[in-house]
């Protein structure tokens, strides 16, 4: 599958989640459940989700998601973006 087409394959979300603001949501959102998880969560149940939270951070950092495939998406964010030749040829 060409890059083209797999930038209008899939959702509206998961397309959203592989875009910049999409990652840069899911590390929000990792970051949020880390802090929740060590500042308001009482220590051993709060170390827990602060683990948890990681998950959303290292979606983000390397692009993929998780629950896109139950959507019919690819896990790899990548895939949505055009590739760096595609780019240079604008």
């Amino acid at each position: 599958m060409n890059s083209v087409n797999s930038a209008t394959t899939g959702n509206p979300f998961t397309r959203f989640m592989a875009s910049g603001y999409g990652r840069l949501a899911r590390i929000g959102l990792g970051l949020t459940i880390v802090a929740a998880g060590l500042l308001v969560a009482p220590w051993p149940i709060g170390l827990v989700i602060a683990g948890v939270g990681l998950i959303p951070i290292a979606a983000g950092v390397f692009n993929v998601c998780p629950v896109a495939p139950i959507w019919g998406g690819h896990f790899i964010g990548a895939r949505y973006c055009p590739s760096n030749t595609q780019r240079q040829d604008r």
